[in-house]
């Protein structure tokens, strides 16, 4: 807390934490499978308030890892969570017009989210999915990837085994732009006539199998973040989402939104109460910046990315 109150402008701390958890699994099953395996992870994160007027802002920042030796600095955590709390303040209103978005990895990720559950195989068999139609079929720019990988190093989503004892893998879901393949537990998968993709999840011991993911990511494009913003004559470089994000039956995106404007390249002011909305096929498909700047020791993560134009609601 006091790394992150140095800055003048940060007047309160909003909470610091530390934890740790260590924890074995075994599984079982009339099929004769016997399995185990330990996992091990640990958490660190700080929250702090800034003023100026009557003007609040917060911001928050945390890391979590494997490994304990692996946690970034003290130092680095909370200079991001100053960053994040003062950034935001003096904000100005902007007109509802079109323009780029290039969404912060924080924000990616929530849109990632979204299709997420979108390839969902339980969800395909209902009909609740707007990717229900799209297997082997283009549906997003050429500069989207996304792999699921339950095998990786040091991740936190990492097993040799999913809930129902299948072996891990790595899945890649969307390969360029085309949806490559929806994940399954063993009974969805029978279901729809395939193997399991080894993605059942259970909330306990006592819980019947759900479909959950390992460690998704976003592949990396060639663009630094600053280069991006350079690269951008007008748009919202998007730091916050409130609200519903991609409903995953319409694929329609929405939601309240913070960021910072960019003019000429240059980042101009804050914004704070707009709206940015579209659907998630457009939004996707609209993809023209990939960065490079992923976060891999996160479950579910992306690099910053470039939308070519979306719709921004203001005054």
């Amino acid at each position: 807390e006091t790394l992150a109150m140095k800055d003048p402008r940060i007047t309160k701390s909003a909470g610091a934490g530390y934890g740790e958890s260590e924890s074995e699994i075994f599984i079982g099953n009339s099929n004769g499978i016997v399995k185990s395996c330990k996992s091990s992870g640990c958490f660190m994160g700080v929250s702090v308030v800034a003023e100026k007027g009557d003007q609040k802002n917060t911001g928050g920042e945390y890391c979590s890892r494997v490994f304990f030796s692996e946690l970034l600095p003290l130092e680095e955590i909370a200079a991001v969570a100053s960053k994040k709390a003062i950034e935001l303040l003096d904000p100005v209103m902007i007109k509802t017009q079109k323009a780029a978005v290039i969404f912060d990895p924080d924000v990616a990720r929530a849109l990632l989210g979204g299709v997420i559950t979108a390839v969902n195989g339980e969800r395909v068999l209902q009909g609740a999915s707007f990717l229900k139609d799209y297997l082997n079929r283009q549906f997003a720019s050429a500069l989207l990837t996304v792999t699921d990988d339950g095998t990786r190093q040091k991740s936190l989503g990492s097993s040799p085994f999913d809930g129902e004892g299948v072996p891990t893998s790595k899945n890649i879901l969307v390969e360029n732009g085309v949806l490559k393949s929806f994940i399954y537990n063993t009974k969805a998968a029978k279901r729809a006539g395939v193997k399991s993709t080894g993605n059942a999840s259970r909330g306990g011991f006592s819980s019947l199998p759900g479909i959950g993911t390992h460690n998704v990511y976003v592949s990396t494009g060639e663009h630094t973040r600053n280069e991006i913003i350079a690269a951008t004559g007008k748009g919202l470089l998007l730091l916050e989402v409130t609200g519903y994000g991609i409903d995953a039956v319409s694929g329609n995106f929405s939601g309240g939104a913070s960021g910072l404007w960019i003019e000429n390249g240059e980042i101009i002011h804050p914004v704070k109460g707009v709206t940015v909305a579209g659907r998630a096929l457009d939004i996707l498909n609209a993809i023209d910046m990939m960065g490079n700047d992923l976060d891999m020791n996160r479950t579910n993560t992306a690099p910053t990315f470039r939308v070519a134009e979306m719709q921004i609601g203001g005054k």
